[in-house]
């Protein structure tokens, strides 16, 4: 019986930390504080988050498109400069996969903007523009998804990544803006009007997909399976 116990004891510790590790590999880009960030602005609960990108040297578009197509949301992450050379780390959700389409992903209907970027450096965000009396289609267009475009959303590009990765960057904030105020081309870097083109350049980028975390109530389920299934299999025996 000591050794059936040993084995569900082994499971169950290999599942806890199955469920940890991606946030650990993750850390580059993202502590456990941004990850919370993230989590309450996507407002889903605690989250896990798989680095499934990491930009290196000589990388371009295509390597980005080669391991983030089609692996649902995900949240891209990314260092980038002005033209002063101010830093942040900005980013956005993308509640699709990306894809080499050609096209942007639109969005027509208020229920499926659920997009958004973010500075977590100023500690903002910014949702798709929703539907107002003056501003039908702004908020439309969620992501552009081209094999020589790197992560960009929105069709300003709100926050746009080119070819190569790391320089001609943008950053014209149109689709995703506050409806209130209206105010258009302001950068997601450091708020100003956007200047001259192109004037962003990128570091490191990173792109995690997203999954939640299981409650502590369902790691009481699997336990109990693992426990249940143990002890079947010693009955048999």
């Amino acid at each position: 019986m000591q050794q059936v116990n040993n084995i569900v004891l082994r499971a169950v510790a290999g599942l806890l930390l199955g469920a940890a590790a991606p946030a650990a590999m993750a850390q580059s880009l993202l502590d456990s504080a941004r990850q919370d960030q993230l989590a309450g602005w996507l407002g889903e609960g605690p989250l896990s988050l798989t680095a499934i990108y990491t930009k290196a040297p000589g990388d371009t578009s295509r390597d980005f498109h080669l391991a983030a197509d089609g692996k649902g949301r995900t949240f891209s992450v990314m260092e980038a400069s002005n033209g002063s050379g101010q830093t942040w780390l900005v980013g956005g959700y993308n509640p699709q996969s990306w894809n080499v389409s050609g096209n942007y992903n639109m969005t027509p209907n208020d229920r499926d903007r659920t997009a958004f970027i973010f500075n977590l450096t100023s500690g903002q965000y910014y949702r798709q523009t929703p539907k107002t009396y003056a501003l039908d289609t702004v908020g439309a267009y969620q992501t552009l998804n081209h094999i020589d475009a790197g992560p960009t959303f929105g069709i300003g590009a709100d926050l746009g990544v080119s070819a190569d990765l790391s320089t001609n960057g943008v950053s014209y904030r149109y689709s995703y803006i506050d409806p209130v105020s209206g105010t258009f081309g302001s950068s997601l870097l450091d708020g100003q009007p956007y200047g001259n083109y192109p004037n962003v350049t990128f570091g490191a980028l990173q792109v995690f997909s997203i999954s939640a975390v299981p409650e502590p109530s369902a790691y009481a389920l699997m336990l109990l399976g693992l426990v249940s299934l143990a002890g079947l299999r010693r009955y048999r025996r």
